[in-house]
């Protein structure tokens, strides 16, 4: 029976009324979730109606009516990834951490030690069902190979069972703690919640310390609501506070809360095009402000080593960062999570449409008659890395000969570049590929790409999440965003070429 906690609704000072979101509850979750939902109508208002069951049994709800609900908590992580892997579920947030033991009568009189004591023939027990319920699921996964589960779940089919099945998690508390079984699996927060007697089991507990994960439906009309309550739910000094006194351990990385949070992340001004949307998109539906910081690299880099060394900037340390290029993430690695590499972006020449200037390699940047325009080798990772390819090809000291007659001009950022050659104010630049596809009449009326086909002449561009943000996984569900199908895409319009698969197989 669904359990419905009503929530007297009161107008919050910056929201108004907020709608009524169905959450789908594991079982076992329910007394925590139920003190949460509680908490959140106090500080918010709304409605929230739980709906308790077996993981399994609610992600067969959940595939019979996408729109049932509005977020899908799961005892155990892989009934929410298949709900992702199946379309249901966009955003997944970790919750907290259990493992599996086996729940004993008072005193354990049957001296139950381990798995294979459950198959004695006097001892009676309940196992939750691995098809409905995650503890099930998680201790056949256990037990695979060793023939005890094969055993156990054999004996429920006999005459004279001493073994059944039941639903959830908490059915199987409940047998052991009214005398109806001797013993039964359970999750260690579940028989604690009972005030049941159990047994740790060493080997056991290695192979299930299991996930409790929220999933918000990716069908779900309110996904703005969904997801603020799911930040609640998941945060350290909200929701994780509540699971923590039922027994549950906390996520020791967890989001601190707030309301509205406002974050920042710093870009290379490169990778505008190809994020800019998926990033206002991903604020929008989260219902969060992301400051985003577009600027070369080099200016990010000096801004971020100022801010560590206590000079007082007009904004935060970045929550995080997505660089230009590999070379300028190491240089502050030491302050952000470990990054992963998303896309490739090819260093090109560009002059303007039919090459009046007939330029051929990167060697006409040293021709006396052109006008040539450079990224500034350290405000910008551009900069930075067309100064070392000149000096690796021997160039460096011809392009930028004294008594040149067009001394050669530098900009922070590629795009002020193309800009300047559109306007016949430059002959010759070296940009990025992405830099003259970002706009289509580029290509198509007044730019044209003469290929260098170096392999120097190429940047990758990483992104990661700093250390010491209060919102790691919020800003981890950004990346999340920046890899789907439709971001790469973008990506790929503009002339990046994407390596996060690639890398990650």
């Amino acid at each position: 029976m669904a359990v419905l906690v009503l929530l007297l609704w009161r107008p919050s000072p910056d929201r108004g009324q907020r709608e009524e979101l169905v959450l789908y509850c594991a079982a076992g979750l329910l007394k925590p979730v139920e003190e949460i939902s509680a908490e959140y109508q106090r500080e918010y208002g709304g409605k929230i109606q739980i709906e308790p069951g077996g993981s399994g049994t609610l992600l067969s709800k959940l595939r019979v009516a996408p729109g049932s609900a509005d977020l899908f908590l799961a005892a155990e992580e892989s009934y929410v990834r298949e709900a992702r892997a199946q379309g249901l579920v966009a955003e997944i947030l970790p919750v907290a951490r259990q493992h599996v033991v086996i729940a004993v009568q008072a005193g354990n009189p049957r001296k139950i030690a381990a798995p294979a004591d459950l198959l004695r023939p006097e001892v009676t027990v309940v196992l939750p069902n691995p098809e409905l319920a995650a503890v099930g699921r998680a201790v056949k996964r256990a037990l695979a190979g060793s023939g005890q589960w094969d055993a156990l779940v054999e004996q429920t089919r006999q005459a004279s069972a001493k073994v059944s099945l039941v639903g959830t998690v908490n059915e199987a508390a409940q047998a052991v703690k009214l005398g109806a079984a001797d013993a039964a699996i359970v999750w260690d927060a579940t028989a604690r919640q009972f005030g049941i007697e159990f047994v740790e089991v060493p080997a056991l507990e290695q192979k299930t310390v299991e996930q409790v994960t929220l999933g918000v439906v990716a069908s779900g009309e309110h996904p703005a609501e969904a997801l603020h309550f799911a930040r609640y739910l998941a945060a350290r000094d909200r929701g994780q506070v509540s699971f923590q006194k039922h027994y549950l351990q906390p996520l020791e990385d967890a989001d601190a809360w707030e309301d509205r949070p406002e974050l920042v992340l710093m870009s290379g001004a490169m990778l505008k095009p190809a994020v800019d949307e998926v990033v206002k998109e991903f604020g929008e539906r989260e219902g969060v402000t992301i400051n985003t910081i577009y600027a070369g690299c080099g200016l990010h880099v000096a801004q971020m080593k100022a801010m560590k060394q206590g000079e007082v900037l007009p904004t935060h340390f970045p929550d995080a960062y997505f660089s230009c290029d590999v070379s300028f993430m190491r240089m502050v690695e030491q302050w952000f999570e470990a990054a992963k590499n998303i896309s490739r972006n090819d260093m090109v020449l560009a002059v303007a449409k039919g090459n009046p200037k007939e330029v051929r390699s990167i060697s006409d940047l040293a021709r006396p008659d052109l006008r040539v325009g450079l990224a500034h080798p350290v405000n910008s990772a551009l900069g930075a890395l067309t100064d070392d390819l000149l000096k690796k090809l021997g160039l460096h000291d011809k392009v930028y000969a004294p008594g040149r007659k067009y001394p050669v001009l530098h900009t922070d950022a590629g795009h002020m570049l193309v800009n300047q050659l559109r306007t016949g104010a430059l002959d010759l630049i070296v940009v990025y590929r992405s830099n003259v596809l970002s706009h289509s009449d580029n290509p198509d009326k007044h730019l044209e790409i003469v290929e260098m086909n170096l392999r120097e002449a190429v940047a990758i561009q990483p992104y990661a999440v700093a250390k010491d943000s209060e919102h790691k996984h919020l800003m981890g569900r950004l990346l999340e965003a920046i890899l789907a199908p439709e971001s790469q895409k973008r990506f790929s319009d503009v002339g990046f070429q994407w390596i996060a698969e690639k890398e990650s197989k």
